[in-house]
């Protein structure tokens, strides 16, 4: 499976399929910060060079075509309830307004799944029509979604934060039900 990741951090997403025992190779990475990097790339054994660096300069065409899984965890600042809630609208130049340019990559190279995860409050009626607006942009593409917020606390981390996953998957039907297999609080808790 080839995976390409945005907004890398250190690589959970990554980690995290290694640690399920998911073979893959990275075909690329998009981090900024430079502590990040360097702890992404001792973390995951790859050079430097696979970081694609900042998403608002990234060369499109230079990203390969044949992507399994596209994984990102676009700034959640703007959205979340302890930042300033100035929201993700496209262009607005927030930080939270960088998960535009996921979409673009997204529809420049469809990638056979996407997953973004991001804080729940982007299903408040403040941010919601950004979500929506998400969902749709990839439907339009061909992309079936299924979405679920998940606290960390049941998945034997040591401590207790809600984020909201949203599975994206091109030109086929998705027929996992998350519910049956998690524990997670309701989405109506988000909704306000």
């Amino acid at each position: 499976m080839r995976v390409f990741s945005l907004f890398s951090g250190i690589g959970a997403f990554e980690k995290a399929l290694e640690n399920i025992g998911i073979d893959f190779e990275l075909v690329g990475f998009s981090e900024i910060d430079k502590y990040a990097i360097d702890s992404y790339c001792v973390i995951h054994n790859v050079s430097k060079d696979l970081n694609y660096g900042d998403i608002s300069k990234i060369d499109v065409n230079t990203i390969p075509k044949d992507i399994d899984l596209l994984v990102h965890g676009s700034p959640c600042t703007d959205y979340s309830l302890a930042g300033k809630n100035l929201g993700g609208d496209k262009d607005s130049g927030t930080r939270s307004s960088l998960m535009w340019y996921s979409v673009d990559i997204i529809r420049q190279r469809l990638p056979k799944v996407v997953v973004w995860e991001n804080v729940p409050n982007v299903l408040s009626n403040k941010h919601r029509h950004n979500f929506e607006k998400y969902m749709n942009d990839l439907s339009e593409l061909g992309y079936n979604h299924i979405y679920i917020i998940l606290n960390s606390k049941y998945f034997g981390v040591p401590q207790s934060r809600d984020r909201l996953f949203c599975v994206s998957v091109l030109n086929k039907e998705i027929d996992f039900d998350f519910s049956n297999n998690f524990d997670f609080v309701s989405f109506d808790d988000y909704v306000k």
